[in-house]
């Protein structure tokens, strides 16, 4: 039996998450956050194989803060962690990548390769 990655959004917009369950809900069994707090309970609750982290966030964390604490922890240092941001300056990536995140998307996004990539890291 072959099942769904686990998949960990975090997105503070309600629109990029109905979009994001469209494209994703196929393929990952989805868990969705908007915020650090809620973000922290997944964490405590499942095992993810796979996230996608917004750098802007509303909270007291943003999506640089996140991606730093899942790399200190064990599970999470090399699970694939994918960034997709309406912050499209090359210092902003550099940030990011420096961070931990596994890969760098800007908005707007095909989220056909969107979902080709996230397979393909999955499998």
């Amino acid at each position: 039996m072959n099942s769904k990655p686990n998949l960990l959004i975090v997105e503070d917009d309600d629109l990029l998450l109905k979009v994001y369950r469209s494209v994703f809900a196929k393929d990952f069994n989805l868990t969705m956050c908007q915020n650090d707090i809620e973000f922290d309970a997944a964490i405590e609750k499942d095992k993810y194989q796979i996230f996608l982290i917004d750098i802007s966030l509303v909270g007291t964390k943003d999506g640089i803060q996140l991606i730093k604490e899942l790399r200190q922890i064990d599970d999470y240092k090399t699970i694939p962690i994918m960034v997709v941001t309406a912050n499209a300056f090359k210092r902003d990536e550099e940030i990011t990548m420096a961070a931990g995140a596994t890969k760098y998307y800007r908005k707007p996004i095909d989220y056909k390769i969107l979902l080709t990539d996230f397979k393909k890291y999955c499998n």
